[in-house]
């Protein structure tokens, strides 16, 4: 944030700078939310196609088998495998959760309803 206030990369203080000057004009001009279902509709226009994208990338480039990983040592402060699955099991609760509240919000349930 001090980067972009105090202009030490000009091409992102910039941008920012161009991307605040554009919200205020208009929100100057119109309502906050149509601001703001514009703003997520061109969240959206970005995201499918990178989706897509990746999807078709997936597909077609099969990532490589990944080696054997290596047994390392025990340190202090390491957590117990029952509490690493117990941990896992809470992390990926929130993810699934945040995951599908996200995608009924912004893809309406689907790539193909979305479009």
């Amino acid at each position: 944030v001090w980067e972009l206030l105090y202009w030490r990369a000009p091409e992102r203080s910039a941008l920012a700078l161009l991307v605040t000057l554009v919200a205020l004009g208009c929100l100057e001009r119109f309502s906050v939310i149509s601001v703001g279902a514009y703003g997520a509709l061109g969240v959206l226009a970005v995201t499918v196609p990178l989706r897509l994208r990746q999807v078709a990338l997936r597909v077609l480039h099969p990532p490589p088998p990944e080696p054997p990983a290596r047994a390392q040592p025990e340190a202090p402060g390491v957590l117990s495998p029952e509490q690493q699955q117990r941990w896992a099991r809470y992390l990926a609760r929130h993810v699934v959760t945040a995951t599908c509240t996200l995608t009924r919000l912004f893809l309406v349930q689907s790539v193909p309803e979305s479009l």
